[in-house]
């Protein structure tokens, strides 16, 4: 196998992986929900990013076990490898399709692969050309929503700078937001917010409290994972649920200050949405682009297939207003995360391919060559048969 297949391999399980473990993630919000269990946002912020984290650590982890289990460092166990499962439950008789119908289905995802990578005509190139045009078209939305960023940092103006943290007023933003460089932190504040001082400290809180929080380099690093997962709808599920998260985590540990009173808080955010909204009108009017990479104070922009921001903003309020989210130690979330874990390691390792051909292998391979002999001696026999009946009787 070359190496190009092996990368293959470990983006196409990567994607899998993602889907599954997202999954579980919204079974398991709607079975809280279903018994009237809040979970705190931050811990449900905390598990997102770090399952994410461990779902891109994965395929190192199955190359890691595999290695250790080659060198008996680790005890034998039954194999979890979904096709090897699919060959056992065969020969036991759950699946009931001919021997060789069922190997070329084993081999689907092998052919598949391989007709994406030498760009076969048809499914082949099609599917690779989607591949392609889809990365480059996101890579280039990509750079050029940092481009945008990098210019509207330009025309900023400094404020205040404290270590690598730099305070920027802006006449150019729609709302306050959090950006970040290779060394160096940025919040940005529009000028008008000057004006309306008691906003200005709880857009600030906000803004810091995203710093604190990691919030702006988890953002930059599944932004720059969008031209590789751009046509996996999980990811796009993942990315909302973070986006959701962080906010409301936000919000709520800000709300927890003792000295930020709840209704100023969110009339702080009517406000800044109002104005975003008429700012965002006016640079459309004027035919500019609005779109950077950076993590806002709330969005002014509708996009497709997502809650609108009214609904967000709505949503955000309803939640601080509620004060019945449970707080467990981390010990516990640690304990009952862990099954989302297992899952993930087992879900990356059952995807990879069999190491050698095993006793079910060779029975298959033994059924599938008495099957062809099978055919093959049927045929004969026909063939046989109709020499016999066409030969002319004898004087």
């Amino acid at each position: 196998m070359t190496l190009l297949n092996q990368v293959f391999d470990v983006y196409i399980d990567l994607n899998i992986t993602l889907a599954m473990t997202a999954l579980v993630w919204l079974s398991a919000k709607l079975l809280m929900a279903r018994f009237g269990n809040k979970l705190d946002f931050n811990i449900q912020l905390g598990l997102l990013n770090g399952l994410f984290a461990l779902i891109l650590l994965s395929p190192l982890a199955v190359i890691g076990y595999q290695h250790l289990q080659a060198a008996a460092m680790v005890p034998a166990v039954p194999s979890v490898n979904l096709s090897d499962y699919a060959v056992s439950q065969y020969l036991r008789g759950g699946i009931a399709i001919p021997a060789e119908d069922f190997q070329s289905l084993l081999g689907l995802r092998a052919r598949i692969s391989e007709n994406i990578l030498t760009l076969a005509p048809g499914i082949g190139i099609g599917v690779a050309v989607m591949l392609f045009a889809g990365f480059a078209w996101f890579a280039g939305k990509l750079v050029l929503g940092f481009m945008r960023l990098n210019r509207l940092l330009d025309a900023c103006h400094t404020w205040r700078r404290q270590g690598r943290v730099h305070l920027l007023l802006s006449d150019h933003a729609l709302v306050p937001f959090s950006a970040r460089g290779l060394f160096n932190h940025y919040v940005v504040v529009p000028t008008e917010l000057l004006a309306e001082p008691e906003d200005l400290k709880l857009v600030l809180k906000h803004e810091f409290q995203h710093l604190r929080q990691g919030d702006v380099t988890w953002e930059i690093g599944l932004e720059m994972l969008r031209p590789l997962f751009f046509w996996n709808p999980f990811f796009y599920v993942w990315k909302s649920e973070v986006e959701r998260l962080r906010e409301l985590a936000c919000d709520q540990k800000v709300a927890e200050h003792a000295q930020v009173d709840l209704k100023s808080y969110c009339m702080c955010l009517l406000r800044a949405a109002q104005a975003g909204l008429k700012k965002r009108q006016t640079l459309i009017a004027q035919g500019r682009a609005v779109g950077v990479a950076a993590v806002a104070l709330l969005e002014v922009q509708d996009r497709l297939l997502r809650r609108s921001p009214a609904q967000k903003l709505r949503r955000r309020v309803e939640a601080l207003l509620e004060t019945n989210r449970i707080r467990p130690h981390w010990g516990l979330v640690g304990v009952a995360v862990l099954p989302m874990i297992a899952l993930i390691f087992l879900t990356s390792l059952s995807l990879q391919k069999p190491a050698d051909w095993s006793h079910d292998r060779l029975m298959l391979s033994t059924i599938i060559n008495l099957e062809r002999l099978e055919v093959r001696n049927d045929t004969m026999a026909q063939l046989e048969s109709v020499n016999t009946f066409g030969q002319r009787p004898l004087r």
